[in-house]
Parts: C-alpha cells; sequence; structure tokens
C-alpha cells in the first residue's frame, strides 16, 4: 500500500506529541498531488518532508539556516541518504526506513542533533 498524505500527516501529528525536539508543525505546501510540513526544531532548524502522491516521491530534510545539512530521500522507489558529513552527495540504500518513515528520520536527526551539539 502506498504511503499517502494521510499517512504523513498522522506521522507529523505524532512527533509532535512525542518527539522531545520538536517543537511546532507547519503545514508548508498542499496541493492536489503534493504535501509538505515541516517540524520546527528553533528557530533557524526544522525538518522538512515532502511528499508527492502522483510520483510516489519522499522526500526529508534537516535543515539549518536554509541549507541542507542532513536528508533522506525515495525517488523511483529508491532510497538514497545525504549524510550529515556531505549533505551535497548521495549514498544510495539498501533497504527504505520502514513503514514509518518521517519517525525513523527523526530517530536519525536526534542522534546527528545530538552529536553535533546543534541544540
Amino acid at each position: 500500500m502506498p504511503y499517502t498524505r494521510a499517512d504523513l500527516q498522522c506521522e507529523a501529528e505524532e512527533a509532535l506529541e512525542s518527539v522531545w525536539f520538536v517543537q511546532r508543525r507547519e503545514v508548508y505546501a498542499r496541493t492536489e498531488i503534493t504535501f509538505a510540513v515541516r517540524l520546527h526544531l528553533r528557530e533557524d532548524l526544522f525538518v522538512q518532508a515532502f511528499l508527492g502522491e502522483r510520483s510516489g516521491a519522499l522526500t526529508f530534510a534537516l535543515i539549518e539556516r536554509g541549507r541542507r545539512i542532513f536528508g533522506m530521500d525515495r525517488e523511483a522507489d529508491e532510497w538514497h541518504v545525504h549524510n550529515y558529513d556531505a549533505p551535497d552527495q548521495h549514498e544510495m540504500l539498501l533497504h527504505g526506513p520502514g513503514p514509518r518513515p518521517l519517525l525513523a528520520f527523526l530517530a536519525h536527526v536526534e542522534e546527528i542533533l545530538l552529536a553535533h551539539s546543534l541544540l
């Protein structure tokens, strides 16, 4: 079953309620075939999640001061990651983040936040 806008909205709500570093949720963009949400961590740091329902594209990015510093994307049913140390490059992943991809991405974000003292 494909991942839907309702799935992304549900995960974003759950993150707001249960992930300690998520301060605020903002629906950033919504069309008939796309949906994007931002989870704000502090003033200049947020996670953006984007779903293209027609294409199946699903992207997650940790953005600081307007630049992606970490990300994970699904394009054409293949996942890749933009590692913190090289966010402009991508590395293919053998397996995606599982049935709850936003929450899985946030677990990686937590590791980065703690390791690099970003909060």
